[in-house]
């Protein structure tokens, strides 16, 4: 956000921000929560979930540096925010933003970025999902990741993994065991390297995006 305000502007958001640090599994808030905070990823990755009717845990999505969250117009949090592996944070007072976005143009299109972002992000879960089988859930779970490591200025190659194999299951809507057949399935295919288990790389991106259009 802060790249496309003057100087002028900039110096007004400098003085309603706080930079925080959370570590693995902290939340920085919960579901239900008032929703009095905004934050934006400068470090590490933030885990937003669901907790369903059943007790279980869905992972709705993921953010990375650059990403924000918290924005919205309903009193309470309808996610729970959590950094993965420890993350750091720039949080803002909801109300002090709301006050500056009228006085800030460039910060008004960029609030606008924001919620046309998670509009996004949201569609690409669902298209996500709406995959046919495990391994295509897959394949464009780590297609994904390489396309938003890539917007941020990153590599899209390899491609690194900050959550855990049960993240990523409950974000596919799959069981742990599923996830780990999927992987050793595009290992043997030679459609991946599992160079580590934060670490995988796409050794055929034409073939991967054609595994999704003709499974």
């Amino acid at each position: 956000m802060c790249g496309s305000l003057e100087k002028d502007e900039l110096e007004s958001l400098t003085k309603i921000v706080r930079c925080e640090t959370f570590g693995a599994g902290e939340a920085l808030f919960r579901e239900g929560d008032s929703s009095a905070w905004v934050f934006n990823v400068t470090d590490g990755a933030i885990r937003l979930s669901n907790m369903l009717g059943n007790g279980k845990r869905q992972v709705v999505g993921f953010l990375f540096p650059g990403d924000f969250l918290g924005f919205t117009g309903a009193d309470e949090y309808k996610v729970t925010a959590e950094a993965v592996r420890g993350a750091k944070v720039c949080r803002f007072a909801r109300s002090e933003l709301t006050r500056l976005r009228h006085q800030l143009p460039q910060l008004e299109h960029r609030l606008f970025e924001m919620a046309e972002s998670d509009l996004v992000a949201a569609q690409e879960h669902i298209t996500i999902l709406g995959q046919k089988s495990a391994t295509e859930k897959m394949v464009a779970f780590l297609l994904m990741l390489s396309r938003k490591s890539a917007a941020r200025g990153g590599v899209d190659n390899p491609v690194h993994l900050p959550m855990t194999r049960e993240d990523i299951a409950d974000f596919l809507g799959l069981a742990f065991e599923t996830v780990s057949r999927c992987l050793t399935k595009l290992e043997d295919q030679k459609l991946i390297t599992i160079e580590s288990t934060r670490v995988i790389r796409l050794n055929d991106f034409a073939a991967l995006e054609d595994y999704c259009e003709e499974a």
